[in-house]
């Protein structure tokens, strides 16, 4: 399979970081593990980008960020940052802390077997459903210190933003400093 991405976001991972180090790609046996874990399976394409591109930082001196498109439900839509595309190891540590909250202020603030993949500056995260129902679509959300289902803070606030991780990738764009 090879990955459809847009040339900036493409050049941007092909290329060593600023201090001419490679990324570390992710390995089979990490995905695997993290598979094992949750219960789940990854989609074919998020495995064929950690494997090759592992864990990555999306910022340098000429792009801020990348940015993809997020429809929110009742019909508006809005730009959302990806300031980084994380692996298994990482994924499991954002989602843990967000199911137990290490401070006790809520109950779990994400819906069951729905993964924060990418990180922006604040809490807003895109997000891997790797349900049965609707696996690999991707969705975005502001987490909030409040249990998912609350009054204000449930499915009313998740945005759509891909329908696989394919998509996702091939719907990136560069923001430019």
């Amino acid at each position: 399979m090879q990955l459809d991405m847009p040339s900036d976001l493409k050049a941007y991972l092909d290329k060593p970081d600023e201090m001419g180090r490679p990324e570390k790609p992710i390995t089979q046996a990490d995905l695997e593990a993290f598979e094992q874990s949750q219960g789940v399976v990854l989609p074919a394409e998020y495995k064929e980008y950690c494997l090759k591109y592992g864990s990555r930082t999306l910022q340098n001196r000429q792009i801020f960020t990348f940015k993809t498109k997020v429809r929110l439900p009742g019909g508006k839509s809005k730009m959302a940052d990806v300031t980084s595309i994380s692996g298994p190891p990482y994924i499991l540590e954002a989602y843990k802390r967000y199911m137990d909250p290490v401070y006790g202020n809520s109950g779990e603030r994400l819906p069951q077997k729905v993964y924060p993949f990418t990180f922006d500056s604040g809490y807003g995260h895109c997000l891997m459903d790797l349900n049965d129902k609707d696996h690999g679509r991707i969705l975005y959300l502001v987490v909030k210190a409040k249990t998912f289902g609350d009054d204000g803070y449930g499915w009313s606030q998740v945005g759509t933003v891909a329908g696989s991780f394919a998509e996702f990738l091939a719907g990136l764009k560069p923001d430019f400093l």
